[in-house]
């Protein structure tokens, strides 16, 4: 199914001036909507991993064990110096101008380098892949909270990419619950959480104003849930039992596909060929959803792997993956392919355009081998509103991965303490 115009497309220029074309206006929504925002036109495949464990919304303890383990490609050999810095944000990741390094840092302060770097071998798409850790012997966090990290070309001075984490200091306990029975349909659409906070041992004088929560489904950040106002509150805790606001949609299952070899076609991959002077693949047409389908996947994640010369992350190619959507030539808002592999957010590169030779639309984007999940989604690009129901629909049955995140700010305090986390997965059989 792979068509010619996309054959001619991607294999005519170089892929530097490509990729500077295609991806040089990076999204349409804004930076806090996505937990990592690149900048740079040359870099890729951005992983974060805690404690060998990626999550959708990565986290660490103060004074824990686990580090970030971050991993991202540069598509060129040459060798960049980048370096990065540290920031302490607010609940809303607003930068805290209220703090200066040394009061949430500990160690040096200034740039550090990414000395840690491989090249690629062996593979069509050349590149050199970074990695970094942190906290560090030498840089360490002192207090918990939001913090992003901004990497850095140290000869451009021009930002590169960044991402978002988050340190927490748990005093506090979180319970939850999720019901498809809620306060606006029954067995339907939609997920309700009902969340409590023991508050025992805490001081405040206006709990209301001191604790907040954010709820995050999936790691999408652009639907996230921001201190809604709660339904009771007690000397002894805070209780959203009826919050309109914890009402989710609850959408699809990710749709999914497996390419860790060039030589194979695998998991909802129809074909993959060598046009040269790159590999392209070609995914199983996909329709338009009309029921829930269960199927077993990462709740949007995707992972980088290559099972041809082992799992090494510099042995892995880049392949133009084509994605086929069969629907009706639309009119009124465009259509993307979306996920963590977009980094939640809009991408040209991964717009959906009509194909009247095959009658379907189709987006081709450049990926590493890997597992992917993704979906698609219209946006409206005025508003930058993001709606996946149109094209995947909305069932109370998904199964969806909910983190709950309590802030704690005392009177007179001058950052927002994250003092309570909770990953929560719904699965309907449980509940």
């Amino acid at each position: 199914m792979l068509s010619s115009s996309s054959i001619t497309m991607k294999t005519g220029p170089c892929l530097r001036f490509l990729l500077l074309w295609e991806i040089l206006l990076v999204n349409i929504l804004p930076t806090i909507a996505q937990q990592i925002h690149v900048t740079s036109p040359t870099i890729r495949s951005v992983q974060i991993f805690t404690g060998g464990e990626k999550r959708n919304v990565p986290c660490i303890s103060l004074n824990g064990p686990n580090r970030l383990e971050v991993t991202f490609d540069d598509l060129t050999k040459e060798y960049r110096r980048f370096v990065y810095t540290v920031e302490h944000c607010n609940f809303k990741w607003e930068k805290n101008n209220r703090l200066f390094e040394s009061d949430y840092l500990k160690g040096n302060l200034r740039r550090i380098p990414i000395e840690d770097y491989q090249e690629s071998t062996n593979t069509s798409v050349e590149y050199t892949t970074y990695f970094m850790e942190f906290p560090t012997n030498q840089l360490d966090i002192t207090i918990s909270g939001n913090y992003r990290i901004r990497i850095y070309n140290d000869e451009t001075k021009e930002e590169a990419l960044s991402f978002c984490f988050l340190v927490i200091d748990e005093k506090i306990p979180v319970n939850v619950t999720a019901t498809t029975n809620t306060e606006i349909d029954w067995n339907t659409c939609h997920q309700q959480l009902k969340i409590s906070v023991p508050t025992n041992g805490i001081t405040m004088f206006d709990t209301r104003k001191e604790i907040r929560i954010v709820v995050v489904q999936n790691g999408r950040w652009d639907k996230a849930v921001w201190n809604p106002t709660p339904d009771y509150v007690t000397p002894t805790g805070v209780k959203w039992e009826h919050s309109k606001d914890l009402i989710f949609d609850a959408g699809n299952e990710f749709r999914k596909f497996e390419m860790t070899s060039t030589k194979i076609a695998m998991m909802g991959v129809e074909n993959i060929k060598w046009f040269r002077p790159f590999y392209h693949a070609t995914l199983y047409p996909n329709n338009v959803r009309k029921n829930y389908l269960y199927d077993e996947e990462q709740n949007g994640q995707y992972y980088t792997r290559t099972t041809d010369s082992g799992y090494d992350e510099d042995k892995g190619d880049y392949i133009w993956v084509h994605f086929l959507l069969k629907t009706e030539k639309a009119s009124q808002k465009d259509m993307y392919v979306f996920g963590s592999l977009t980094n939640w957010a809009i991408l040209p590169e991964a717009k959906l355009k009509y194909q009247p030779d095959c009658q379907m639309y189709e987006a081709t984007m450049l990926l590493k081998e890997g597992y992917y999940n993704y979906l698609f989604a219209c946006a409206d690009n005025d508003s930058g509103q993001i709606d996946t129901h149109t094209l995947e629909g909305n069932f109370y049955q998904t199964e969806n991965e909910y983190t709950i995140l309590v802030y704690y700010t005392p009177r007179g305090g001058r950052y927002d303490q994250l003092i309570g986390y909770r990953n929560f997965k719904f699965h309907p059989d449980r509940q």
